[in-house]
């Protein structure tokens, strides 16, 4: 029997869709090359909009301290912690904060390495990504280095719907776990809608299952937005189609991936 539910009300959405340890392994050789050069006792991280954490408190078991910024308060939660049972809460905090207003919420500090993936910027307009990008630029130290990554939506232009990453799992107490992203365009090029599917089995031997979704709206971020920011100088600006080094296309790539360096 199912049951349904019009909206999943549970803020750690992230969590539930990625197996982690899958996902580090597969990202850490790109960090660790972008990281070349820099002496982790010395360097800062700035990880906006840091989710539960996993990131930073990765960089933090490479010797690196920082400070996580998240406007959801579960999810702050979480990342605390994560961080005490990895034994690195001397290295790393982690703040409540809106990122459109991350220049206020992190003061005085200034980073090394800056980071915001996960697709969160394409939760902003253009005017909204650009704000938060060059409060990024500015508490960025000489010779520091930004790391953006959203979503490539364009590569799916000629599609009416399409999805990501079915996903089965078994809980903690045997209980089976579905998800699903379905993907449709609201306005083509400009704005797309994800549903979120996750249907949960009430027992491992039952025969309840539940339905519940989630619907969120993502903008387009092009690389063309960054054309002002490569204007600026002692600016270098980058791009890659995912974390494998590939270069950006547009029509083809899944991701679009940029680097900001700050040239001294």
């Amino acid at each position: 029997m199912f049951k349904m539910e019009i909206e999943w009300k549970d803020e750690i959405l992230y969590q539930d869709l990625v197996k982690w340890g899958d996902r580090l392994k597969k990202e850490a050789p790109f960090f660790k090359k972008l990281l070349e050069g820099m002496v982790p006792s010395n360097s800062q991280v700035l990880d906006v909009s840091c989710g539960t954490g996993f990131h930073l408190v990765m960089l933090s078991k490479w010797g690196l301290s920082g400070i996580g910024v998240d406007i959801s308060e579960q999810n702050i939660d979480e990342a605390i912690k994560l961080a005490e049972k990895s034994s690195v809460q001397e290295k790393i905090k982690f703040v409540l904060g809106d990122i459109l207003e991350i220049e206020n919420k992190v003061g005085e500090s200034k980073f090394d390495f800056i980071y915001c993936i996960g697709n969160t910027l394409s939760i902003f307009n253009t005017q909204d990504r650009n704000n938060i990008i060059q409060q990024l630029i500015n508490v960025l130290n000489p010779n520091g280095k930004i790391l953006l990554q959203a979503v490539n939506y364009l590569a799916h232009v000629n599609d009416t719907e399409w999805y990501y990453n079915p996903n089965l799992q078994r809980s903690n107490n045997g209980s089976l776990i579905f998800h699903i992203r379905i993907m449709e365009w609201k306005i083509k090029k400009e704005k797309v809608t994800m549903y979120v599917q996750k249907i949960l089995q009430g027992s491992k031997d039952s025969d309840d299952f539940e339905l519940v979704r989630k619907r969120t709206e993502f903008f387009i971020p092009r690389k063309s937005d960054f054309d002002n920011i490569q204007e600026q100088e002692n600016l270098q600006v980058s791009f890659l189609g995912d974390y494998q080094g590939n270069k950006f296309d547009e029509e083809k790539s899944n991701d679009l991936v940029v680097i900001i360096e700050k040239i001294n």
